[in-house]
Protein backbone atom coordinates (compact mmCIF):
# COMPACT_ATOMS: atom_id res chain seq x y z
CA UNK A 1 0.00 0.00 0.00
CA UNK A 2 1.74 3.59 -1.07
CA UNK A 3 2.43 6.31 1.49
CA UNK A 4 -1.11 8.26 -0.30
CA UNK A 5 -3.60 5.33 0.31
CA UNK A 6 -2.29 4.97 3.70
CA UNK A 7 -3.25 8.89 3.92
CA UNK A 8 -6.23 8.04 2.49
CA UNK A 9 -7.60 5.20 4.66
CA UNK A 10 -6.58 7.51 7.59
CA UNK A 11 -8.39 10.47 6.71
CA UNK A 12 -11.65 8.15 6.62
CA UNK A 13 -11.65 7.05 10.22
CA UNK A 14 -14.03 9.56 11.03
CA UNK A 15 -16.61 7.00 9.07
CA UNK A 16 -16.44 4.78 12.24
CA UNK A 17 -15.65 1.94 10.65
CA UNK A 18 -12.05 2.02 9.01
CA UNK A 19 -10.46 1.33 12.83
CA UNK A 20 -11.70 -2.55 12.17
CA UNK A 21 -10.91 -2.87 8.47
CA UNK A 22 -6.92 -1.64 9.78
CA UNK A 23 -7.67 -4.54 13.26
CA UNK A 24 -9.04 -7.15 11.95
CA UNK A 25 -9.04 -7.09 8.06
CA UNK A 26 -12.92 -7.39 7.98
CA UNK A 27 -14.96 -5.24 5.67
CA UNK A 28 -17.63 -2.72 7.20
CA UNK A 29 -20.08 -4.05 5.03
CA UNK A 30 -19.39 -7.42 6.18
CA UNK A 31 -19.36 -6.99 9.76
CA UNK A 32 -22.81 -4.70 9.36
CA UNK A 33 -24.03 -8.18 7.33
CA UNK A 34 -23.50 -10.37 10.00
CA UNK A 35 -25.36 -7.66 13.05
CA UNK A 36 -22.13 -6.57 13.93
CA UNK A 37 -22.04 -3.05 15.33
CA UNK A 38 -18.94 -1.41 13.31
CA UNK A 39 -18.33 1.45 15.26
CA UNK A 40 -17.97 -0.78 18.35
CA UNK A 41 -15.00 -3.11 16.43
CA UNK A 42 -11.73 -3.02 17.93
CA UNK A 43 -10.17 -5.69 16.69
CA UNK A 44 -11.13 -9.80 17.13
CA UNK A 45 -9.83 -12.95 19.33
CA UNK A 46 -8.35 -16.13 17.01
CA UNK A 47 -8.94 -19.17 17.87
CA UNK A 48 -7.71 -22.64 16.68
CA UNK A 49 -9.56 -24.91 16.44
CA UNK A 50 -9.29 -28.85 18.65
CA UNK A 51 -10.50 -32.03 17.05
CA UNK A 52 -14.60 -32.24 18.18
CA UNK A 53 -15.00 -28.76 18.71
CA UNK A 54 -17.87 -27.28 17.84
CA UNK A 55 -18.90 -23.84 16.66
CA UNK A 56 -21.96 -23.46 19.76
CA UNK A 57 -19.20 -24.86 21.97
CA UNK A 58 -16.47 -22.36 20.91
CA UNK A 59 -19.49 -19.81 21.70
CA UNK A 60 -20.18 -20.91 25.06
CA UNK A 61 -16.63 -20.02 25.99
CA UNK A 62 -15.97 -16.60 24.53
CA UNK A 63 -19.14 -14.77 23.64
CA UNK A 64 -21.10 -12.26 25.93
CA UNK A 65 -24.21 -14.04 24.92
CA UNK A 66 -23.85 -17.70 23.75
CA UNK A 67 -26.43 -17.81 21.59
CA UNK A 68 -24.75 -15.56 19.17
CA UNK A 69 -23.15 -17.95 17.89
CA UNK A 70 -24.64 -18.51 14.39
CA UNK A 71 -23.93 -14.70 14.50
CA UNK A 72 -19.99 -16.23 14.42
CA UNK A 73 -20.84 -18.83 12.13
CA UNK A 74 -21.79 -16.12 9.32
CA UNK A 75 -18.67 -13.80 10.05
CA UNK A 76 -16.45 -17.05 9.36
CA UNK A 77 -18.14 -18.68 5.83
CA UNK A 78 -18.98 -21.96 8.23
CA UNK A 79 -21.13 -24.06 6.15
CA UNK A 80 -20.87 -26.83 9.20
CA UNK A 81 -20.89 -25.74 12.99
CA UNK A 82 -20.54 -29.48 13.86
CA UNK A 83 -18.26 -30.50 11.44
CA UNK A 84 -15.23 -27.96 12.57
CA UNK A 85 -11.76 -29.22 10.66
CA UNK A 86 -8.94 -29.22 13.64
CA UNK A 87 -6.14 -26.75 12.90
CA UNK A 88 -8.90 -24.04 11.45
CA UNK A 89 -9.05 -20.78 12.93
CA UNK A 90 -12.11 -19.30 14.05
CA UNK A 91 -12.70 -15.02 14.36
CA UNK A 92 -14.54 -13.91 17.58
CA UNK A 93 -15.08 -10.20 17.18
CA UNK A 94 -14.21 -7.87 20.63
CA UNK A 95 -17.56 -6.35 20.58
CA UNK A 96 -19.08 -10.09 21.32
CA UNK A 97 -16.58 -11.57 23.90
CA UNK A 98 -17.93 -12.09 27.35
CA UNK A 99 -15.63 -9.41 30.12
CA UNK A 100 -12.52 -11.04 31.03
CA UNK A 101 -12.29 -11.81 34.82
CA UNK A 102 -9.45 -10.10 36.55
CA UNK A 103 -8.47 -10.55 40.12
CA UNK A 104 -7.28 -7.95 42.63
CA UNK A 105 -3.94 -8.25 44.77
CA UNK A 106 -3.94 -7.88 48.62
CA UNK A 107 -1.37 -5.37 49.44
CA UNK A 108 -1.64 -5.00 52.83
CA UNK A 109 -3.55 -6.55 55.96
CA UNK A 110 -3.96 -5.89 59.69
CA UNK A 111 -4.94 -8.64 62.63
CA UNK A 112 -4.64 -12.48 62.32
CA UNK A 113 -8.33 -13.24 61.14
CA UNK A 114 -9.24 -11.83 58.29
CA UNK A 115 -10.80 -14.22 55.78
CA UNK A 116 -12.14 -15.01 52.66
CA UNK A 117 -14.29 -17.67 50.92
CA UNK A 118 -14.03 -18.10 47.05
CA UNK A 119 -17.70 -18.11 44.81
CA UNK A 120 -19.22 -17.56 48.08
CA UNK A 121 -22.51 -16.07 46.16
CA UNK A 122 -22.27 -19.70 44.59
CA UNK A 123 -20.90 -21.68 47.44
CA UNK A 124 -22.23 -21.23 50.62
CA UNK A 125 -20.45 -23.71 52.03
CA UNK A 126 -16.83 -22.56 50.84
CA UNK A 127 -13.98 -23.37 53.41
CA UNK A 128 -12.72 -19.85 54.51
CA UNK A 129 -9.07 -19.46 54.23
CA UNK A 130 -6.68 -16.59 55.83
CA UNK A 131 -5.46 -13.62 53.62
CA UNK A 132 -2.21 -12.65 53.44
CA UNK A 133 -0.15 -9.73 51.49
CA UNK A 134 0.17 -10.76 47.97
CA UNK A 135 -2.33 -13.05 47.55
CA UNK A 136 -4.78 -12.46 44.53
CA UNK A 137 -8.31 -12.49 45.32
CA UNK A 138 -10.84 -13.07 42.36
CA UNK A 139 -14.53 -12.08 41.70
CA UNK A 140 -17.18 -14.13 44.12
CA UNK A 141 -14.92 -13.91 46.73
CA UNK A 142 -16.33 -12.72 50.32
CA UNK A 143 -13.96 -11.21 52.96
CA UNK A 144 -14.72 -10.85 56.13
CA UNK A 145 -12.61 -8.56 58.38
CA UNK A 146 -12.34 -8.82 62.17
CA UNK A 147 -12.80 -5.89 64.66
CA UNK A 148 -8.98 -5.60 64.75
CA UNK A 149 -8.71 -6.06 61.50
CA UNK A 150 -7.81 -4.08 58.03
CA UNK A 151 -7.23 -4.88 54.17
CA UNK A 152 -6.11 -3.32 51.56
CA UNK A 153 -6.88 -3.97 48.08
CA UNK A 154 -5.57 -2.84 44.45
CA UNK A 155 -8.15 -3.47 41.48
CA UNK A 156 -7.00 -4.42 37.96
CA UNK A 157 -7.63 -0.98 37.02
CA UNK A 158 -5.16 0.60 39.58
CA UNK A 159 -7.90 1.79 42.10
CA UNK A 160 -7.61 0.89 45.71
CA UNK A 161 -10.21 -0.10 48.03
CA UNK A 162 -9.78 -0.71 51.71
CA UNK A 163 -11.87 -2.52 54.08
CA UNK A 164 -12.02 -1.53 57.70
CA UNK A 165 -12.01 -3.07 60.56
CA UNK A 166 -15.55 -5.50 61.68
CA UNK A 167 -16.40 -5.46 57.84
CA UNK A 168 -18.27 -8.25 55.78
CA UNK A 169 -17.68 -7.57 51.62
CA UNK A 170 -17.89 -9.40 48.36
CA UNK A 171 -15.92 -8.88 45.58
CA UNK A 172 -19.18 -9.04 43.50
CA UNK A 173 -17.54 -8.46 39.76
CA UNK A 174 -13.92 -7.93 38.61
CA UNK A 175 -13.95 -7.50 34.62
CA UNK A 176 -12.15 -6.71 32.12
CA UNK A 177 -14.63 -4.90 29.32
CA UNK A 178 -14.39 -5.68 25.70
CA UNK A 179 -11.02 -7.53 26.10
CA UNK A 180 -10.12 -3.90 26.41
CA UNK A 181 -8.43 -1.46 28.92
CA UNK A 182 -12.04 -0.53 30.36
CA UNK A 183 -12.79 -2.57 33.40
CA UNK A 184 -16.05 -2.79 35.45
CA UNK A 185 -14.90 -3.24 39.30
CA UNK A 186 -18.33 -3.48 41.77
CA UNK A 187 -17.68 -3.96 45.53
CA UNK A 188 -20.98 -5.17 47.45
CA UNK A 189 -20.82 -3.96 51.44
CA UNK A 190 -23.00 -6.07 53.19
CA UNK A 191 -21.60 -4.60 56.92
CA UNK A 192 -18.90 -2.27 57.74
CA UNK A 193 -16.98 0.33 56.05
CA UNK A 194 -14.87 0.71 53.25
CA UNK A 195 -12.78 3.15 51.76
CA UNK A 196 -12.01 3.64 47.90
CA UNK A 197 -9.41 5.47 45.80
CA UNK A 198 -10.43 5.39 42.31
CA UNK A 199 -8.22 6.00 39.42
CA UNK A 200 -9.49 8.02 36.35
CA UNK A 201 -10.35 5.49 33.77
CA UNK A 202 -11.48 5.81 30.19
CA UNK A 203 -14.90 6.42 29.19
CA UNK A 204 -17.36 2.95 29.83
CA UNK A 205 -14.98 1.95 32.74
CA UNK A 206 -17.44 0.92 35.69
CA UNK A 207 -16.67 1.18 39.44
CA UNK A 208 -19.48 0.88 42.04
CA UNK A 209 -20.34 0.33 45.63
CA UNK A 210 -23.48 -1.75 46.41
CA UNK A 211 -24.58 -1.64 49.44
CA UNK A 212 -28.16 -3.27 50.39
CA UNK A 213 -30.21 -0.22 49.85
CA UNK A 214 -27.98 2.28 47.57
CA UNK A 215 -25.28 2.10 44.85
CA UNK A 216 -22.48 4.58 45.01
CA UNK A 217 -20.94 5.09 41.42
CA UNK A 218 -17.94 7.07 40.54
CA UNK A 219 -14.89 8.04 37.98
CA UNK A 220 -12.12 8.84 39.63
CA UNK A 221 -12.49 10.03 43.39
CA UNK A 222 -11.95 9.35 46.65
CA UNK A 223 -14.92 8.69 49.02
CA UNK A 224 -16.04 6.05 52.24
CA UNK A 225 -18.98 4.14 52.00
CA UNK A 226 -20.52 2.91 55.37
CA UNK A 227 -23.35 0.25 56.15
CA UNK A 228 -24.43 -0.20 59.54
CA UNK A 229 -26.46 -2.37 61.72
CA UNK A 230 -30.42 -2.42 59.93
CA UNK A 231 -28.82 -1.57 56.52
CA UNK A 232 -28.49 1.73 57.15
CA UNK A 233 -26.07 3.40 54.34
CA UNK A 234 -23.90 6.84 54.69
CA UNK A 235 -21.66 7.89 51.95
CA UNK A 236 -19.06 10.84 52.07
CA UNK A 237 -16.81 12.13 49.37
CA UNK A 238 -13.42 13.16 50.15
CA UNK A 239 -12.47 14.48 45.74
CA UNK A 240 -14.86 14.09 42.95
CA UNK A 241 -18.05 13.60 42.53
CA UNK A 242 -20.26 10.47 43.39
CA UNK A 243 -23.41 9.15 42.02
CA UNK A 244 -25.48 8.07 45.01
CA UNK A 245 -28.72 6.06 43.81
CA UNK A 246 -31.54 4.19 45.98
CA UNK A 247 -31.97 0.69 44.65
CA UNK A 248 -35.15 0.28 46.17
CA UNK A 249 -36.89 3.42 46.99
CA UNK A 250 -39.55 3.68 49.12
CA UNK A 251 -42.94 5.26 48.05
CA UNK A 252 -42.83 8.42 49.88
CA UNK A 253 -39.36 9.29 48.97
CA UNK A 254 -38.43 12.61 47.80
CA UNK A 255 -35.52 11.15 45.85
CA UNK A 256 -34.11 8.64 44.30
CA UNK A 257 -30.59 9.63 43.53
CA UNK A 258 -28.47 12.39 44.42
CA UNK A 259 -24.78 13.68 43.16
CA UNK A 260 -22.42 14.32 45.83
CA UNK A 261 -19.20 16.34 45.07
CA UNK A 262 -16.18 16.60 47.41
CA UNK A 263 -16.95 17.61 50.78
CA UNK A 264 -20.36 16.69 50.53
CA UNK A 265 -22.36 13.50 51.78
CA UNK A 266 -25.75 11.85 52.33
CA UNK A 267 -27.92 8.93 53.82
CA UNK A 268 -29.99 6.17 52.92
CA UNK A 269 -31.92 5.23 56.06
CA UNK A 270 -33.84 1.66 56.63
CA UNK A 271 -36.66 1.90 54.68
CA UNK A 272 -34.94 3.33 51.75
CA UNK A 273 -35.33 7.24 52.33
CA UNK A 274 -32.00 9.47 50.32
CA UNK A 275 -31.66 12.30 53.02
CA UNK A 276 -30.48 15.71 51.59
CA UNK A 277 -26.82 16.50 50.45
CA UNK A 278 -24.82 17.39 53.98
CA UNK A 279 -21.68 19.62 54.10
CA UNK A 280 -19.32 17.30 56.21
CA UNK A 281 -17.11 18.69 59.03
CA UNK A 282 -14.06 20.37 58.33
CA UNK A 283 -10.70 19.05 59.47
CA UNK A 284 -10.43 18.94 63.40
CA UNK A 285 -7.77 20.63 65.70
CA UNK A 286 -4.97 18.15 66.62
CA UNK A 287 -3.20 20.36 69.01
CA UNK A 288 -4.50 18.27 72.55
CA UNK A 289 -2.83 15.37 70.89
CA UNK A 290 0.83 14.56 72.89
CA UNK A 291 3.78 14.12 70.33
CA UNK A 292 5.53 11.16 72.43
CA UNK A 293 4.02 7.95 73.62
CA UNK A 294 5.67 6.09 76.32
CA UNK A 295 3.41 3.30 77.46
CA UNK A 296 4.60 0.04 76.30
CA UNK A 297 0.98 -1.63 76.77
CA UNK A 298 -1.70 1.58 75.56
CA UNK A 299 -1.34 4.70 73.48
CA UNK A 300 -3.91 6.96 74.65
CA UNK A 301 -4.49 9.52 72.48
CA UNK A 302 -6.55 12.36 73.60
CA UNK A 303 -7.80 14.54 70.72
CA UNK A 304 -9.44 17.11 73.38
CA UNK A 305 -12.66 17.14 75.83
CA UNK A 306 -16.06 17.78 74.93
CA UNK A 307 -15.68 16.42 71.47
CA UNK A 308 -18.19 14.41 68.84
CA UNK A 309 -17.08 10.93 67.82
CA UNK A 310 -14.02 11.17 65.56
CA UNK A 311 -12.71 8.23 63.06
CA UNK A 312 -9.02 7.83 63.69
CA UNK A 313 -6.14 5.61 61.97
CA UNK A 314 -2.38 5.99 62.37
CA UNK A 315 0.02 4.79 59.63
CA UNK A 316 3.98 5.40 58.85
CA UNK A 317 3.15 7.67 55.74
CA UNK A 318 0.86 10.86 54.79
CA UNK A 319 -0.65 8.26 52.17
CA UNK A 320 -2.25 5.93 54.97
CA UNK A 321 -0.68 3.05 52.92
CA UNK A 322 -0.41 0.57 55.74
CA UNK A 323 -2.80 1.37 58.57
CA UNK A 324 -1.35 0.04 61.54
CA UNK A 325 -4.63 1.19 64.30
CA UNK A 326 -7.52 2.47 63.90
CA UNK A 327 -11.20 3.14 65.57
CA UNK A 328 -13.60 5.97 66.85
CA UNK A 329 -12.50 8.29 69.19
CA UNK A 330 -15.64 8.91 71.88
CA UNK A 331 -15.30 11.84 73.91
CA UNK A 332 -12.17 12.62 72.52
CA UNK A 333 -10.43 9.77 73.42
CA UNK A 334 -8.83 6.31 71.76
CA UNK A 335 -7.21 3.89 73.91
CA UNK A 336 -5.25 1.17 71.14
CA UNK A 337 -2.22 -0.88 71.56
CA UNK A 338 0.80 0.74 71.66
CA UNK A 339 2.81 0.10 68.37
CA UNK A 340 7.19 -0.12 67.73
CA UNK A 341 9.08 2.78 68.81
CA UNK A 342 9.36 4.82 65.86
CA UNK A 343 7.55 7.77 63.92
CA UNK A 344 4.20 7.68 63.01
CA UNK A 345 1.03 9.81 61.30
CA UNK A 346 -1.97 10.07 63.09
CA UNK A 347 -5.32 11.06 60.87
CA UNK A 348 -8.25 12.06 62.40
CA UNK A 349 -11.92 13.14 61.21
CA UNK A 350 -14.64 14.26 62.97
CA UNK A 351 -18.17 12.56 62.00
CA UNK A 352 -21.07 14.41 61.97
CA UNK A 353 -24.51 13.52 63.59
CA UNK A 354 -25.19 11.10 60.80
CA UNK A 355 -21.72 9.12 61.18
CA UNK A 356 -20.33 10.73 58.15
CA UNK A 357 -16.43 11.65 58.11
CA UNK A 358 -15.22 15.33 57.30
CA UNK A 359 -11.93 16.34 56.15
CA UNK A 360 -9.20 14.30 58.05
CA UNK A 361 -6.57 16.32 60.16
CA UNK A 362 -2.89 14.75 60.44
CA UNK A 363 -0.31 14.74 63.15
CA UNK A 364 3.10 13.30 63.45
CA UNK A 365 3.71 11.81 66.49
CA UNK A 366 6.21 9.44 68.30
CA UNK A 367 6.56 6.20 70.19
CA UNK A 368 9.51 5.53 72.48
CA UNK A 369 8.58 2.72 75.07
CA UNK A 370 11.18 0.70 75.02
CA UNK A 371 13.04 -0.82 76.72
CA UNK A 372 10.81 -0.95 78.99
CA UNK A 373 10.82 0.55 82.80
CA UNK A 374 10.76 -1.66 85.70
CA UNK A 375 8.11 -2.26 87.91
CA UNK A 376 7.33 -0.67 91.30
CA UNK A 377 8.13 -2.81 94.50
CA UNK A 378 8.59 -0.54 97.50
CA UNK A 379 7.11 1.68 98.85
CA UNK A 380 3.45 1.02 97.42
CA UNK A 381 2.29 4.56 95.79
CA UNK A 382 1.72 7.21 98.43
CA UNK A 383 3.14 4.69 100.76
CA UNK A 384 5.01 6.05 103.79
CA UNK A 385 8.27 4.82 105.32
CA UNK A 386 11.43 5.86 107.38
CA UNK A 387 14.95 7.01 106.44
CA UNK A 388 16.90 4.39 108.68
CA UNK A 389 17.14 1.09 106.78
CA UNK A 390 14.21 1.52 104.34
CA UNK A 391 15.12 1.22 100.69
CA UNK A 392 13.19 1.95 97.21
CA UNK A 393 13.16 -1.26 94.98
CA UNK A 394 12.13 -1.96 91.70
CA UNK A 395 11.94 -5.08 89.46
CA UNK A 396 14.65 -6.17 86.96
CA UNK A 397 13.85 -6.16 83.10
CA UNK A 398 15.17 -8.72 80.80
CA UNK A 399 17.77 -7.47 78.24
CA UNK A 400 18.39 -4.20 80.50
CA UNK A 401 22.00 -3.63 81.28
CA UNK A 402 20.98 -1.06 83.90
CA UNK A 403 18.73 1.24 85.97
CA UNK A 404 18.08 4.61 86.69
CA UNK A 405 16.37 5.92 89.77
CA UNK A 406 15.59 9.45 90.31
CA UNK A 407 14.31 10.54 93.87
CA UNK A 408 13.10 14.51 93.96
CA UNK A 409 11.05 16.43 96.15
CA UNK A 410 8.89 17.91 92.98
CA UNK A 411 7.04 15.57 90.29
CA UNK A 412 9.03 17.63 87.75
CA UNK A 413 12.22 16.09 89.07
CA UNK A 414 13.90 19.35 87.86
CA UNK A 415 16.13 19.41 91.22
CA UNK A 416 16.82 15.14 91.63
CA UNK A 417 18.24 14.57 95.74
CA UNK A 418 18.91 11.30 94.74
CA UNK A 419 20.23 9.78 90.74
CA UNK A 420 21.77 7.13 89.92
CA UNK A 421 21.56 6.68 86.32
CA UNK A 422 23.29 2.89 86.36
CA UNK A 423 22.01 0.86 89.17
CA UNK A 424 22.72 -3.45 88.40
CA UNK A 425 19.94 -3.76 90.59
CA UNK A 426 17.11 -1.58 91.69
CA UNK A 427 17.42 -1.00 95.89
CA UNK A 428 18.30 2.76 97.01
CA UNK A 429 18.56 3.37 100.54
CA UNK A 430 16.87 6.87 102.15
CA UNK A 431 19.15 8.09 104.38
CA UNK A 432 20.12 10.77 102.73
CA UNK A 433 16.21 11.98 102.88
CA UNK A 434 14.30 14.62 105.07
CA UNK A 435 11.05 13.62 106.12
CA UNK A 436 8.31 15.10 103.50
CA UNK A 437 6.79 14.32 100.54
CA UNK A 438 9.14 12.89 97.73
CA UNK A 439 9.13 11.35 93.99
CA UNK A 440 10.88 8.54 92.49
CA UNK A 441 10.76 7.57 88.83
CA UNK A 442 12.50 4.44 87.53
CA UNK A 443 13.61 3.66 84.15
CA UNK A 444 15.84 0.67 81.61
CA UNK A 445 18.80 1.15 80.32
CA UNK A 446 20.46 -1.23 77.86
CA UNK A 447 23.94 -1.57 76.70
CA UNK A 448 24.21 -0.36 73.23
CA UNK A 449 27.88 0.59 73.26
CA UNK A 450 27.25 4.44 73.38
CA UNK A 451 28.07 6.42 76.39
CA UNK A 452 24.37 6.81 77.59
CA UNK A 453 23.34 3.77 76.42
CA UNK A 454 19.59 3.14 74.76
CA UNK A 455 17.72 4.82 77.59
CA UNK A 456 13.93 3.88 77.96
CA UNK A 457 11.07 6.14 79.05
CA UNK A 458 10.72 6.78 82.95
CA UNK A 459 7.50 5.38 84.14
CA UNK A 460 5.25 7.86 85.63
CA UNK A 461 6.53 9.17 89.16
CA UNK A 462 5.65 7.81 92.56
CA UNK A 463 4.84 9.70 95.10
CA UNK A 464 5.56 8.10 98.41
CA UNK A 465 6.60 10.04 102.36
CA UNK A 466 9.37 9.55 104.77
CA UNK A 467 8.10 10.22 108.27
CA UNK A 468 10.05 9.41 111.55
CA UNK A 469 9.50 6.52 112.75
CA UNK A 470 7.38 5.45 115.68
CA UNK A 471 9.09 4.87 119.20
CA UNK A 472 8.48 2.63 122.32
CA UNK A 473 9.66 5.00 125.12
CA UNK A 474 9.66 4.61 128.90
CA UNK A 475 9.42 0.92 129.31
CA UNK A 476 9.40 -0.10 132.73
CA UNK A 477 9.00 -3.87 134.04
CA UNK A 478 7.65 -3.97 137.08
CA UNK A 479 8.93 -8.19 138.68
CA UNK A 480 5.28 -9.35 140.16
CA UNK A 481 7.56 -12.56 140.63
CA UNK A 482 5.70 -15.93 138.33
CA UNK A 483 3.97 -12.91 135.81
CA UNK A 484 6.12 -9.58 135.20
CA UNK A 485 4.76 -6.43 133.81
CA UNK A 486 6.05 -4.37 131.19
CA UNK A 487 5.05 -0.82 130.84
CA UNK A 488 5.34 1.65 128.49
CA UNK A 489 4.36 5.27 127.31
CA UNK A 490 0.55 5.44 125.50
CA UNK A 491 0.67 6.99 122.18
CA UNK A 492 -2.83 7.78 120.18
CA UNK A 493 -3.74 5.55 117.38
CA UNK A 494 -0.29 3.34 117.98
CA UNK A 495 -0.54 -0.71 118.48
CA UNK A 496 2.67 -2.33 119.41
CA UNK A 497 4.62 -5.94 118.81
CA UNK A 498 6.27 -7.57 121.35
CA UNK A 499 8.62 -10.60 121.29
CA UNK A 500 10.09 -12.77 123.81
CA UNK A 501 13.05 -14.99 123.23
CA UNK A 502 15.15 -17.05 125.35
CA UNK A 503 18.70 -15.65 124.07
CA UNK A 504 19.87 -11.76 123.57
CA UNK A 505 19.69 -12.37 120.37
CA UNK A 506 16.13 -13.10 119.46
CA UNK A 507 17.44 -16.57 117.83
CA UNK A 508 15.27 -18.52 120.11
CA UNK A 509 11.93 -16.41 119.99
CA UNK A 510 9.20 -18.38 122.73
CA UNK A 511 6.28 -16.00 121.81
CA UNK A 512 5.44 -12.99 119.49
CA UNK A 513 2.22 -11.22 120.40
CA UNK A 514 0.25 -7.73 119.11
CA UNK A 515 -0.61 -5.83 121.61
CA UNK A 516 -3.47 -2.95 121.43
CA UNK A 517 -2.32 -1.47 124.78
CA UNK A 518 0.82 -0.19 126.07
CA UNK A 519 1.51 -2.56 128.65
CA UNK A 520 2.22 -6.35 128.50
CA UNK A 521 2.13 -9.14 131.27
CA UNK A 522 4.15 -12.49 131.04
CA UNK A 523 2.20 -15.09 131.95
CA UNK A 524 2.64 -18.78 131.85
CA UNK A 525 6.54 -19.14 131.36
CA UNK A 526 8.22 -21.32 132.83
CA UNK A 527 11.02 -19.75 135.89
CA UNK A 528 13.64 -18.25 134.78
CA UNK A 529 15.77 -15.60 132.39
CA UNK A 530 13.86 -14.07 129.40
CA UNK A 531 14.84 -11.42 127.07
CA UNK A 532 11.59 -8.78 125.42
CA UNK A 533 11.76 -6.25 123.01
CA UNK A 534 8.75 -4.11 121.82
CA UNK A 535 8.13 -2.39 118.33
CA UNK A 536 5.90 0.46 117.62
CA UNK A 537 3.39 0.35 115.08
CA UNK A 538 1.65 3.60 113.78
CA UNK A 539 -2.35 3.79 113.16
CA UNK A 540 -1.34 3.30 108.73
CA UNK A 541 0.95 0.18 109.98
CA UNK A 542 4.29 1.43 109.56
CA UNK A 543 6.79 -0.10 111.84
CA UNK A 544 9.18 1.30 113.56
CA UNK A 545 12.56 0.32 114.92
CA UNK A 546 12.58 -2.84 117.84
CA UNK A 547 13.78 -1.07 121.07
CA UNK A 548 16.79 -2.17 122.85
CA UNK A 549 15.73 -5.36 124.66
CA UNK A 550 15.13 -6.29 128.48
CA UNK A 551 16.08 -8.70 130.53
CA UNK A 552 12.92 -10.15 132.56
CA UNK A 553 13.29 -12.75 135.11
CA UNK A 554 10.08 -15.53 135.53
CA UNK A 555 10.12 -16.45 139.17
CA UNK A 556 10.53 -14.55 142.11
CA UNK A 557 14.15 -14.32 143.59
CA UNK A 558 15.84 -14.52 147.18
CA UNK A 559 16.83 -11.54 148.94
CA UNK A 560 19.36 -10.29 151.24
CA UNK A 561 18.74 -8.53 154.29
CA UNK A 562 20.03 -5.41 152.65
CA UNK A 563 16.63 -5.81 150.44
CA UNK A 564 19.02 -7.11 147.49
CA UNK A 565 18.83 -10.05 145.16
CA UNK A 566 20.64 -12.86 146.05
CA UNK A 567 23.21 -14.30 143.17
CA UNK A 568 24.99 -17.22 142.70
CA UNK A 569 28.89 -17.47 141.89
CA UNK A 570 27.98 -16.68 138.18
CA UNK A 571 26.10 -13.86 138.48
CA UNK A 572 22.55 -14.98 137.93
CA UNK A 573 19.83 -14.34 140.55
CA UNK A 574 18.61 -16.91 142.48
CA UNK A 575 14.70 -17.96 142.64
CA UNK A 576 12.70 -18.56 145.46
CA UNK A 577 11.64 -21.89 146.45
Amino acid sequence: MSVVRMHDLLSQMAAGCLLLVLAAGVPCAQARAHGIPAASQGGYTIHQVTAGETLPAIGARYLRDPRRWRQLQRFNGIADPDALAPGSTVRIPASMLKPAAVGARVEFVRGQGVVSQADSAKRADANPVWIIPGASLTEGTRIQVPEDGYLRLRLADGSVVRVLAGSDVELKRLRRRNNATSFESVVEVRKGKVESEVSKQPAGRVFEIHAPGAVASVRGTRFDVSVAEGGRVGAAVSEGEVALRVRAAARSAKARSARLVAGEGAVVDEGGQLGSRRVLPPAPELRALADIYEDANVMRLDLGSGLGDQEVRIARDPAFQEVLRDGVAHGGRLDVPTLDDGVYIVGVRALDAEGLPGAEAQRRIRVHARPVPPLYQYPAPGGRVTAAGAELVCSEVAGASWTHVQVARSADFAAPEIDEPRLARCRVGLSMLTTGEHYWRVASVRDDGSAGGDHGPFAPAQRFSVVAPPQVDRIEVVDAGESPTLHWAEVPGYTFRGQVASDPTFQRIVLQAELRQAQWTLEGFARGLYYVRLQAVDAAGLAGPWAPARRVQVGGTLQSGAGGRVTSSDGEPVLRP
